[in-house]
């Protein structure tokens, strides 16, 4: 027969064994990526989402999209799983968190790169989405700068004070970013000249064929917004011996033309909201982030960049940070 106090010491080891490891646990922040289309593939806003999710110390979940069609039922899974926050990712999202959100009004989102779009078209705030924003104004002047200070020392392949620049759309993702990179360029040489084009095809061929065009009229350096046919854009630029600039994220690895990318640091962005809503500050609306985070910026230029362009376009990034230069979010008409 077993004693009374053997049975309470089994008791008492038990219950030891069992109450740590339940503790973190529960006290751990759960987060639920719905992910569009592209999934977790490398250098997708996707895959920077969970960066930053991990990096503010959260559990992490996702569920993939393979069509635009799997968006809001890729939110309902995640929904189910009770997560602290719901992150879905960029305007291919935004009319399906508007809708999962009324859903299911106690359930906190995030939308990345974007705000809600109801069935009408027309954004919309509601008190359980936060919009994860940027001043892409900012990179986009810190990488004119550095392509405009190129052309004005006629450094490499770029020699004929043109610069090629395509965009998606004239959308809020796109149209601040080329409105800094003109100001940028104009302010390091004011006598550059743009040639700009604008396309929502993910063809690639197509959007090379823009890109030649643009080298055919003198661009030394072609300055892309184009979401998924950059890779065409680039393409041209590498082609002709020229030289390329990414966006969103570091293009390098797409060609060795590019020199440089303008920065959307979404990771960063992400781990500042987490971090936020384990204070308790969670904040519904426009969130927009910028180098004062440490969210915007641009990606370690090629050895084709002298230092000295380098550090004046340090120097620049600083005047921002401090508000002496305030880069302009709508592109001047005429360009």
């Amino acid at each position: 027969m077993v004693s009374r106090r053997a049975c309470a010491l089994l008791l008492a080891l038990v219950l030891a064994a069992c109450g740590p490891s339940a503790a973190p646990d529960t006290a751990r922040t759960h987060v639920c990526i719905a992910s569009n289309s592209e999934g977790l593939a490398p250098h997708t806003f996707n895959q920077l989402a969970a960066d930053g999710a991990r990096g503010a110390g959260a559990g992490l979940q996702v569920v993939a999209s393979k069509t635009p069609s799997d968006y809001l039922g890729s939110l309902q899974r995640c929904v189910a799983s009770k997560p602290d926050l719901v992150i879905a990712i960029s305007t291919d999202m935004a009319t399906a968190v508007w809708r999962a959100a009324q859903l299911h009004g106690d359930q906190r989102f995030a939308l990345v790169d974007a705000a809600p779009i109801d069935d009408n078209g027309q954004e919309a705030a509601l008190p359980n989405v936060t919009d994860l924003l940027f001043k892409q104004q900012e990179p986009g002047y810190l990488v004119g700068a550095m392509a405009g200070l190129m052309e004005k020392q006629k450094i490499g392949s770029a020699t004929h004070n043109v610069l090629g620049v395509l965009g998606s759309n004239h959308g809020p993702s796109v149209d601040p970013y080329i409105a800094g990179f003109v100001a940028g360029a104009r302010d390091a040489d004011p006598s550059v000249i743009f040639k700009i084009a604008y396309s929502d095809s993910q063809d690639t061929a197509f959007c090379k064929q823009l890109g030649i065009t643009q080298i055919s009229a003198g661009a030394d350096m072609l300055f892309e917004v184009t979401g998924r046919c950059a890779s065409g854009y680039i393409d041209a630029a590498y082609d002709a011996a020229g030289y390329a600039i990414g966006s969103d994220n570091d293009q390098a690895y797409v060609s060795p033309a590019v020199i440089t990318s303008a920065l959307k640091r979404v990771d960063r962005a992400v781990a500042l909201t987490i971090q936020k809503m384990q204070s308790g500050q969670f904040r519904s609306g426009k969130q927009v982030f910028s180098l004062q985070d440490d969210a915007t910026g641009f990606s370690t230029p090629s050895s084709v960049v002298p230092q000295d362009v380098i550090n004046q376009v340090l120097d620049l990034k600083t005047k921002i940070r401090n508000g002496t230069i305030t880069p302009p979010e709508t592109i001047p008409p005429g360009v």
